[in-house]
């Protein structure tokens, strides 16, 4: 039993050991810049802003009225340890819980990542700069309990395409991206039990500067919502299938070779 219990832990070291987090998002947030893509007020004074604490980083809805606002919280990703790129897997933790609240208002907390410095939205571009620059997210929505996929590409702007649904945001255990080759990524999430949900793979164009900038998403909706937590974020190897498979293929070994010697 002891030799299956430390090929197990052998695998299970393994995989931590190659994630690598770039940002505990529990300290300072300079390195990051706030831009709005949807202000539905106009200017007016309504947004959307990100603040950390010890618990992590939130998002938060500012200001009035109560209209839809979006907006991304990015930084180049050159400017971390380690650098997010193809054959990567970019993660943060998530500690959102299941909400219920009475009226048709959405919110959505995500991960995400752009081409090289996005666009805010204002005046000369109708307060909506979604269409402007490539960029995508995959985001958490406590209230409708499901897992969403925004992008962006080359103009087409895309916001309800494979929604994953009945999924409560206190099972959500991490958001990924990973980057597949120069210009297809695949987005999901993990659940509490490791289990891996991939929403949409997304294929941009070939002169997309797309992975340039990492960060977040918001799209709150009313005066006073607050969305959070999240922590470490992180960039690991994708996993391998094979590596996956190896390791449960030794536990197996480990257990039929310690159930024998029982006998």
């Amino acid at each position: 039993m002891k030799k299956l219990t430390v090929i197990l832990l052998a695998c299970s070291m393994g995989v931590a050991a190659q994630a690598q987090v770039i940002d505990p998002l529990t300290g300072s947030l300079a390195g990051y810049t706030t831009t709005p893509v949807l202000e539905n007020s106009d200017g007016a004074g309504a947004g959307i802003s990100f603040t950390g604490s010890a618990s992590g980083l939130q998002d938060n809805f500012t200001g009035s009225p109560n209209d839809p606002e979006q907006g991304l919280f990015w930084a180049p990703a050159s400017s971390f340890s380690t650098t997010f790129a193809v054959g990567d897997m970019l993660t943060v933790n998530v500690a959102v819980p299941t909400m219920t609240i009475t009226n048709s208002l959405t919110e959505d907390f995500g991960l995400a990542i752009a081409a090289a410095t996005p666009i805010a939205a204002g005046s000369g571009n109708g307060y909506n700069s979604r269409t402007l620059f490539d960029w995508a997210s995959v985001s958490v929505r406590p209230v409708q309990q499901s897992i969403r996929v925004n992008s962006s590409i080359s103009g087409t702007l895309v916001t309800s395409a494979n929604v994953i649904s009945g999924v409560p945001s206190a099972s959500v255990s991490e958001l990924f991206i990973e980057w597949n080759s120069a210009d297809t990524f695949t987005l999901g999430y993990i659940d509490t039990s490791d289990v891996q949900h991939i929403s949409e793979t997304i294929t941009f164009a070939g002169t997309s500067t797309i992975g340039t900038e990492i960060g977040f998403y918001g799209d709150l909706r009313i005066a006073g919502q607050s969305v959070g937590d999240f922590t470490d974020l992180a960039i690991s190897p994708i996993p391998e299938p094979t590596s996956v498979a190896l390791c449960g293929l030794g536990g197996f070994l480990g257990l039929v070779g310690w159930m024998r010697r029982k006998k």
